[in-house]
């Protein structure tokens, strides 16, 4: 009887550390399942917010590149509007160039900013002033300079416009 019984604690250990290597090796598992689905999961989040970032990134471009396009050509129409008169400045097609100014000083880097204001003071010195008490030539002068001012602009918008995406 006595060996029976012995023989019955060595059966109970065994099934013990069996019990306790089963819960490991699941434990384990478990453990590292969890963790490289954490880590997976942390990339995938990361890689979905440098799409969203970058793909905002290039429509923030688009929408000042159509800003720059619209203010530039609102500038040159005026000019030519106001080739041989002056503009009093409250007409619909002068709020329409302080409308765009103003969208392009919101929303441009510092650079462009500078440049859209030279555009801005050369195309208003350009169009109010009286052209019957000017000279052909200082007429020529300010328009060279309105010219100067947009062609300026256009460099700088276009180094904003086609930057490339980098992550901050």
């Amino acid at each position: 009887m006595f060996f029976h019984n012995s023989h019955r604690v060595c059966k109970m250990d065994a099934s013990w550390i069996n019990v306790v290597d089963t819960a490991v090796k699941i434990g384990l598992g478990s453990l590292l399942t969890a963790i490289s689905g954490y880590f997976a999961l942390k990339l995938n989040h990361e890689h979905e917010n440098k799409n969203k970032l970058e793909s905002l990134f290039y429509n923030r471009q688009d929408e000042r590149k159509i800003k720059y396009v619209d203010y530039m050509t609102i500038a040159q129409n005026l000019v030519q509007t106001y080739l041989n008169t002056s503009c009093n400045c409250s007409t619909d097609d002068y709020k329409d160039f302080l409308r765009a100014y103003t969208d392009v000083q919101i929303l441009a880097p510092d650079d462009v900013k500078m440049g859209a204001y030279k555009v801005h003071c050369a195309v208003n010195e350009f169009i109010v002033l009286n052209k019957n008490n000017y000279s052909n030539d200082e007429r020529r002068k300010l328009r060279s300079n309105v010219n100067d001012s947009i062609g300026l602009l256009q460099e700088l918008a276009r180094v904003d416009v086609t930057k490339p995406y980098k992550k901050t």
